[in-house]
């Protein structure tokens, strides 16, 4: 396994996207874990995160994966790996703002296409296995009769106790407050 140095003219190929060094270098991301083509189009990464190899051979030797943007293996990735990336992705962020955009930018992917092969492998759209997710979570917050609503809504990640509320009341047919009343009498 040989590693590259990352010289300025190599990071300007990754800067300026050249798809003329594609077949000069790889370039690894340490906080990603991820590597790509100098072509790729996906969000700059931070310089000293970079590492550079030879060939895509060196950067899976090294413990990477394979960018689903630019495809630097020229293999296609299974979907249903990258449902679980983003299945993932959500619950390691549910309590947190969390953009399709940012998602897509995450998994290396394009917004569009990730949407699309999440719907069809998984049978509902992101955004609703989020709200699956954050109302989920809340069910066990709701069992603490000190917890008021606006906190639980917070904790999981709605800037509002309404906006929680309605989408509870959406997965579960109940509203929170009917919820925890019907918990504790068990």
């Amino acid at each position: 396994m040989s590693k590259l140095n990352l010289t300025q003219s190599r990071w300007n190929d990754i800067k300026n996207n050249n798809s003329n060094a594609d077949d000069q270098f790889i370039y690894a991301v340490k906080s990603t874990m991820i590597f790509c083509k100098p072509s790729c189009s996906a969000k700059l990464p931070v310089k000293e995160n970079v590492t550079l190899y030879n060939d895509y051979n060196d950067a899976i030797a090294a413990g990477y994966r394979p960018c689903k943007k630019c495809n630097p293996t020229g293999h296609f990735t299974d979907k249903e790996e990258w449902c679980i990336q983003i299945k993932n992705y959500i619950i390691r962020h549910y309590h947190q703002p969390v953009s399709l955009e940012e998602l897509a930018n995450h998994c290396h992917g394009s917004l569009y296409h990730l949407s699309r092969v999440f719907k069809d492998l998984e049978g509902m759209t992101i955004m609703d296995y989020l709200h699956l997710v954050r109302t989920t979570e809340a069910k066990k917050l709701l069992a603490d009769q000190t917890l008021d609503l606006n906190t639980i809504a917070l904790a999981v990640g709605y800037k509002t106790a309404s906006q929680f509320i309605k989408k509870f009341k959406l997965y579960f047919q109940l509203t929170p407050h009917k919820f925890r009343q019907q918990y504790t009498k068990l």
